[in-house]
């Protein structure tokens, strides 16, 4: 999986491309833990590349949730493919996350 990030005050907004599973949820881990740690209070993650999560990467995207939260801010996923809101819906957990069709609609439920 490929990552990438923008920091934009206390919202960052972290790309991923590809599969979201073993390694690449650890990755995805550290990633947003550093923008927490440069000041980042709310987590946009554009999933539209993203076609496979697997238990790590929901345990992962649970966390990202918790401590945008701890944090006083909000994660928002943008764009999650079909694919990853079936996994969401089976695996009982759809409901802890909120998102948006685009990356500016996700900011703007942010303010």
């Amino acid at each position: 999986m490929k990552l990438s990030f923008e920091e934009h005050g206390m919202v960052a907004l972290v790309v991923a491309s590809g599969d979201c599973t073993g390694d690449a949820s650890d990755r995805l881990r550290r990633t947003v833990a550093d923008r927490f740690a440069a000041g980042a209070r709310s987590i946009i993650l554009d999933l539209a590349s993203v076609a496979l999560l697997d238990s790590l990467a929901i345990e992962t995207l649970l966390w990202v949730g918790e401590e945008s939260a701890r944090n006083g801010g909000a994660l928002r996923l943008v764009a999650p493919q079909e694919s990853v809101l079936t996994i969401l819906r089976l695996t009982r957990t759809a409901d802890r996350f909120e998102s948006s069709g685009t990356v500016e609609l996700a900011a703007r439920s942010l303010r």
